[in-house]
């Protein structure tokens, strides 16, 4: 099920680098023309926790005047280290300071060394979904109500006034980073964005998970946008970019959430995504390509090296397809056997994920590697032998 979002393509900068630096990452980060920037809510380094990093809430309040129209967020803030009142007063500053560009991520906390570190209680799993589930009652109590009392067993709140209110006029909207079933039970009741981890084929399958939840208690799964952190690099080169995204966007996400470059090799490659892959990609609204055939080239045997290393980037199930097709030369391989042999329930799933790898090749400008007919898809001899290098 593809939402009605248009795609996002957001770079997760953290704050681990000095001020000088930091302000010139962001303004890079607009420049190129990506959709937002999220820092992160830890405390210390990610390899080496002696690293030095900054308080996240700090540092994008000082970002934000420097920035004009990137959406601006943590990603996650853990509950567990504020007061929930005290967070949201964080999240609404910057929102103010940026014109109301902020998304409010939220999730329960975690990170056991982080707590240990710096006194912050962590309590059992149980009892930190409970307290999240109390701080969704107070966040969404002090953005739309007067003056907030709230009786809980782990919050209380007496007669609190809560002024200003976020700019935008229907509240903060709200990430929940997530994959437990009773946190992602609360991401189909209370949440705009849910943000997951995991490569596309884990990312598919936590998707469903969500969208049967979405059923159950009622929640049109269409009204909620779809965020991944990918657990693969997609700055290796931009082949790779441009199949992740494509992976991705087949899975039903369209807000793709990536790093900052690890190494100062990848810089390059950000720009260059940036250059030749993002304006397409912001061209489609949805995964599938708004490209006119005539503007697009026939793969031929000079291509090769190209196409094998585009075929390398797709995720498993993606390359599956290709070689299934490639391996029935000049026959039709129909819908259902695709099915069969790639473990998708639906016939619809077929046609995005042969319209997500037609993205992938289309933004290299190539026309799809295969002719689709009524009962499925079929690869030439020639074509069928340069897939399969």
């Amino acid at each position: 099920m593809t939402a009605p979002f248009a795609p996002r393509y957001i770079v997760v900068l953290g704050q681990r680098a000095s001020w000088p630096e930091m302000l010139a990452r962001t303004r890079m980060v607009e420049e190129l023309g990506f959709d937002g920037l999220y820092l992160v809510d830890h405390y210390f380094g990610r390899i080496d926790l002696d690293e030095p990093t900054h308080e996240a809430w700090t540092m994008l309040g000082a970002l934000a005047p420097f920035t004009q129209s990137m959406r601006l967020g943590v990603l996650v803030c853990g509950n567990t280290y504020r007061n929930p009142a005290f967070l949201l007063k964080q999240a609404v500053t910057v929102d103010h300071i940026s014109n109301g560009r902020v998304d409010f991520g939220v999730g329960a906390g975690w990170l056991e060394r982080e707590h240990e570190a710096y006194g912050f209680p962590l309590p059992p799993p149980r009892e930190r979904v409970d307290r999240f589930e109390e701080a969704l009652g107070i966040w969404n109590a002090l953005q739309h109500q007067y003056r907030t009392t709230w009786d809980g067993e782990h919050y209380q709140l007496l007669d609190a006034p809560f002024e200003p209110k976020p700019v935008q006029p229907q509240g903060l909207p709200l990430l929940i980073g997530s994959s437990g079933r009773r946190m992602m039970r609360l991401v189909a009741e209370h949440a705009d964005i849910w943000n997951t981890i995991g490569t596309p084929a884990e990312a598919d399958a936590t998707n469903r998970k969500l969208d049967a939840i979405c059923a159950e208690v009622g929640r049109d799964p269409s009204t909620l946008r779809r965020s991944v952190s990918p657990s693969l690099n997609l700055l290796e080169s931009p082949e790779t970019f441009a199949a992740g995204v494509a992976a991705y966007h087949t899975a039903g996400f369209t807000d793709i959430t990536f790093p900052w470059p690890r190494v100062e090799a990848e810089v390059p490659v950000l720009r260059e995504v940036a250059r030749t892959i993002l304006p397409r990609l912001h061209q489609e609204e949805v995964p599938a390509s708004t490209s006119s055939p005539d503007a697009l080239s026939a793969i031929t045997p000079d291509d090769t090296e190209d196409v094998t290393v585009i075929v390398a980037a797709l995720d498993p199930v993606a390359r599956s397809f290709v070689a299934l097709l490639a391996a029935n030369p000049g026959s039709v391989v129909e819908h259902g056997q695709v099915m069969t042999a790639l473990g998708l329930d639906h016939h619809a799933d077929v046609t995005r994920l042969a319209m997500g790898i037609a993205t992938v090749f289309e933004a290299a400008g190539w026309k799809r590697p295969w002719l689709e007919v009524q009962k499925g898809y079929t690869v030439s001899p020639d074509l069928a032998a340069l897939l399969s290098h």
